[in-house]
């Protein structure tokens, strides 16, 4: 097993694939740089799932299990909503450190100012001639739009409750 696998056999309990399995999107689960979200959770969710002989995710669970399952939860939104890769679907193995870490460190990381820092990064990189894809905190982008140009946000209907 090399390292990033025991890593992740260590802190998640799930046996990661060995080199030429893919996810359902057609990655390799996990690399010297990254790994499959899309692979965590439906082991996440195979593991939890009393049809295939998982244990239910429920109040009786291990408190491990529930740190577990937070933790790539809170993965996949750094991977898929502050911290996107154009993949959607790949995040840095070095986040993991972060993640399944002391869970009282985290508080103390400046999460906004990094956010808007690799924003910055991707629009950027994405002024280039030569990028036909951006990644990014794009809803940010989404939100000042709808701000500062009010013809482009959505309409309000005032009969919808």
């Amino acid at each position: 097993m090399s390292g990033w696998q025991h890593f992740i056999w260590t802190i998640t309990g799930l046996c990661p694939p060995e080199k030429g399995d893919h996810d359902a999107d057609g990655n390799p689960p996990l690399s010297k740089v990254q790994v499959s979200i899309t692979w965590l959770t439906a082991e996440i969710k195979r593991k939890h799932n009393p049809e295939v002989g998982g244990i239910p995710l429920t109040e009786e669970i291990l408190e491990r299990d529930k740190e577990i399952y937070a933790s790539i939860y809170i993965l996949g939104m750094i991977g898929g909503v502050f911290f996107p890769k154009k993949s959607n679907n790949l995040i840095s193995n070095s986040w993991l450190k972060i993640i399944f870490g002391d869970w009282d460190d985290m508080g103390n990381l400046s999460w906004a100012s990094a956010c808007l820092a690799h924003l910055y990064r991707s629009l950027y990189n994405a002024s280039s001639r030569a990028v036909k894809e951006i990644d990014g905190a794009m809803v940010i982008v989404q939100f000042w739009a709808w701000e500062h140009l009010p013809w482009v946000a959505p309409k309000e209907d005032p009969d919808k409750e």
